[in-house]
C-alpha cells in the first residue's frame, strides 16, 4: 500500500506491479531509473515508465486500483504520496538506439522492470549531450559509479560516438567531461 512513508522505489514496484497484472509492461525510465540506482546519490519526485505496449485504457484502471488518479496534465498522482507517474511516449529509446531489453527485480510479490545500468547511464547522459544539462551529467556520473562494473563504460563510449557522428549537434567533447569527472581527473 502506497502512503506517506512510501520511497520512490516503494512506488515504482508498486505502480509497475500493478500495470503488469493488468498484462502491461512498463519499464522505469529517466531520472527515476537513475535514483533506483544511486538512492543516496540522485534524487527524482516523479516516476516515469514508458509502456511497452498501449495500455487501451487499462493503464488508468490499473493505477486507479492502487490510488492513482490521472491529472488533467496526464500525470497521475496519489494522494498520500509526493510522487507521481508519468508516461512519457514511447518506443523505449535513449539517443537514436531502441532499448530491447531491461533488467527485472523482484520484491516479494512485486515486480519492477527497468533500464540497465548502462542504459540509465546512457539515457541521462543523454540529456546532458542534447541540452547540456549539467544535473543528468552529474546523475550520469553517480550512476555508474554506484553501479560499478555492471557499467559499460566500452559500450557507453562506442554509442556516444555513435551519437555524436550522426547528430551534429552533440558535442562529443561532452563525453570526454563525462569521462574526466566518472574518473576524477
Amino acid at each position: 500500500m502506497i502512503d506517506e512513508k512510501s520511497s520512490l522505489d516503494d512506488v515504482a514496484f508498486a505502480v509497475c506491479s500493478a500495470l503488469d497484472r493488468s498484462g502491461i509492461e512498463a519499464i522505469l525510465t529517466g531520472g527515476s531509473a537513475a535514483a533506483h540506482y544511486a538512492p543516496e546519490a540522485v534524487q527524482s519526485y516523479d516516476a516515469d515508465f514508458v509502456l511497452r505496449f498501449g495500455a487501451n485504457g487499462r493503464g488508468t484502471d490499473a493505477l486507479s486500483s492502487i490510488g492513482y488518479v490521472r491529472t488533467p496534465t496526464r500525470y497521475y498522482k496519489h494522494p498520500r504520496s509526493i510522487f507521481i507517474g508519468e508516461f512519457p511516449p514511447g518506443p523505449l529509446m535513449v539517443g537514436s538506439e531502441l532499448i530491447h531489453t531491461w533488467e527485472t527485480e523482484r520484491r516479494s510479490d512485486e515486480v519492477l522492470y527497468l533500464l540497465t545500468p548502462t542504459d540509465t547511464v546512457r539515457d541521462r547522459f543523454m540529456a546532458y549531450y542534447a541540452w547540456g544539462d549539467v544535473s543528468a551529467l552529474a546523475s550520469a556520473v553517480l550512476v555508474a559509479r554506484a553501479v560499478g562494473k555492471r557499467f559499460d563504460e566500452s559500450r557507453f563510449c562506442a554509442w556516444a560516438r555513435r551519437e555524436a557522428a550522426n547528430n551534429a549537434a552533440y558535442d562529443v567533447g561532452r563525453l570526454e567531461i563525462f569521462l574526466s569527472r566518472l574518473h576524477g581527473s
